[in-house]
């Protein structure tokens, strides 16, 4: 009998699980609702008891937000429905339920590792991924594979501090390029009535010419490029792959791009940087893909 992969991704509000082969082709799909535990024991049992044809398979690979090392300790408090995580071993907790061999992974270092092997990053031995959704979630990759450095935060790219005189000290670049960074822009400056509560209801009003909209999106891509910017100059990485659900708007990598060469060229006075800016390839299964591909270490 063929053997499979699993892959579960742990978000805060669904687990989404894949069953795959040796080439990762996904072969089922299926997820449940992230449910809050008082215990971290009930929440493994939680995750273990959804897992279908376990038998079928011989290895799983977990994604999971907040800070993880490359031992799948979980270092940091995340979402609220998973925060019961926060100081335990994903892949002790899981193997002991399921006795299989089991790797765990930030889930932007996931995706990252996923377009690394398999997607826009394969064959570049220097890397750098930027996922833009609720926050920004980042990875590097050398020519090995995902750099996690001394803590496991290398990449965090949501935590890059400047300093901001309204606020009088560090706040951190991606509170303002992430989706909820545009839907607060948009909301500073429409009139009351006007308020979203999604990022895409302010890229539809942008693509339809609305004012508010073009000034609110294009405030945006500015943080999104500093953060960029910030990268290539700590990393200047071969190619910096753009992730999370905005990115498969074709008119939204094309504008970054652009005006990332452009910020490039002016800030640094000469046109020396030849980074590339690229989408990933793989978006909503790139959790699941990278947690399998870790756990085939």
């Amino acid at each position: 009998m063929e053997t499979n992969s699993l892959g579960i991704d742990i978000g805060g509000t669904f687990i989404k699980y894949a069953l795959m082969d040796k080439h990762y082709r996904i072969k089922d799909k299926w997820k449940i609702e992230t449910i809050k535990h008082d215990t971290a024991a009930a929440f493994y049992d939680y995750i273990c008891s959804n897992i279908k044809s376990l038998d079928e398979v011989e290895k799983i690979g977990i994604s999971a937000p907040g800070l993880i090392d490359a031992d799948s300790n979980v270092k940091s408090y995340a979402a609220p429905n998973v925060s019961v995580m926060y100081g335990t071993n994903i892949k002790h907790e899981v193997s002991k339920r399921t006795n299989k061999k089991v790797a765990a992974i930030n889930d932007a270092k996931a995706a990252g590792l996923c377009e690394f092997e398999l997607g826009n990053a394969k064959g570049y031995k220097s890397s750098a991924f930027l996922i833009i959704g609720t926050g920004t979630g980042g990875c590097i990759c050398d020519e090995n594979g995902v750099i996690y450095g001394k803590d496991a935060f290398a990449g965090e790219f949501h935590n890059m501090p400047f300093v901001n005189a309204t606020i009088g000290g560090l706040d951190k670049m991606g509170d303002y390029a992430s989706i909820t960074g545009l839907i607060n822009v948009y909301n500073a400056k429409a009139a009351g009535d006007d308020q979203v509560q999604y990022g895409y209801e302010v890229t539809q009003k942008y693509l339809d010419g609305d004012r508010i909209a073009v000034s609110s999106v294009e405030e945006w891509i500015r943080s999104i490029v500093a953060q960029l910017i910030v990268i290539t100059v700590f990393y200047n990485p071969e190619v910096i792959c753009i992730g999370g659900g905005i990115s498969e708007e074709d008119w939204f990598i094309k504008k970054v791009s652009e005006q990332y060469k452009a910020t490039c060229i002016a800030f640094f006075e000469a046109d020396f940087i030849t980074t590339e800016i690229d989408k990933c390839k793989y978006n909503n299964d790139a959790n699941l893909l990278g947690a399998v591909i870790k756990a085939s270490f």
